[in-house]
């Protein structure tokens, strides 16, 4: 069975392990949990929440599909995120693709889950 395909553009927040000089000096250092903490810690709350919610989102997606399912974060203000934002009309963060063809834009679980299962019977 072919895996499905689902980018997610959404607002990213940026802490230091994404950053591949910074992350492993504050992992050895034994402060990396400290410094991402505070790093957080800067964004506006609405942000931080909306974050957390993604991640559960995400997180969720991979507990129910496992396997059938490859998962992408595109940060939205990246060349890429910006490119998928003009492709697909996005107005609204976050926005599922499902294999280039469908698009959840925001909060409805429900809708993504009903799309994402379409395209696993049809593989």
């Amino acid at each position: 069975m072919k895996s499905i395909s689902v980018e997610v553009v959404s607002r990213v927040l940026t802490i230091f392990q994404h950053c591949a000089s910074c992350g492993p000096i504050f992992r050895e250092a034994g402060v990396e949990n400290a410094v991402n903490k505070e790093a957080l810690s800067e964004y506006p709350v609405d942000l931080q929440d909306e974050f957390l919610q993604l991640s559960d989102w995400i997180r969720e997606l991979r507990k129910l599909y496992q396997h059938r399912i490859r998962i992408e974060l595109i940060n939205a203000q990246s060349p890429l995120g910006i490119y998928k934002t003009l492709r697909y009309h996005i107005r609204k963060y976050p926005a599922f693709i499902i294999e280039k063809k469908d698009v959840c834009i925001g909060w409805d679980w429900q809708k993504l889950s009903d799309i994402v299962d379409i395209h696993i019977k049809a593989s």
